[in-house]
């Protein structure tokens, strides 16, 4: 057993389509010392915030769908797309902040599940 003073996740409650996507990986920096868990993960690969015209706000599998579909109509640079890792308590100050980042963009919550299921309320 061992016994750490922080939390940090290791457990991956994922579909096993995910077990070996190569984007589904985490570095091994991800788990030294001075790291923690992320509650929002921002889109790192925009450049120009001022460009983007949608900020798609997700949580699991569907992240992965959404970064194929935006490379196959070419939207890189125009939807960002920020993954929510925790929902409760929901993170509002990192949503915020991710929202502040991009003023002229309209705000999308996606989800695979039913509007009454998942973290749509």
């Amino acid at each position: 057993k061992v016994t750490m003073p922080f939390r940090k996740p290791s457990v991956v409650m994922t579909p096993k389509s995910l077990l070996r996507h190569p984007l589904a990986r985490s570095p091994v920096s991800d788990f030294l010392p001075g790291s923690k868990f992320q509650r929002v993960i921002p889109d790192k690969n925009i450049e120009n915030p001022s460009n983007v015209q949608r900020v798609i706000f997700c949580t699991g599998k569907v992240y992965y769908d959404l970064v194929a579909a935006r490379k196959h109509v070419g939207k890189e640079n125009e939807v960002a797309l920020a993954r929510v890792e925790q929902l409760s308590p929901f993170p509002y100050d990192l949503v915020l902040e991710e929202c502040t980042k991009y003023p002229e963009a309209g705000l999308v919550w996606a989800q695979e599940e039913h509007k009454n299921m998942g973290g749509w309320t």
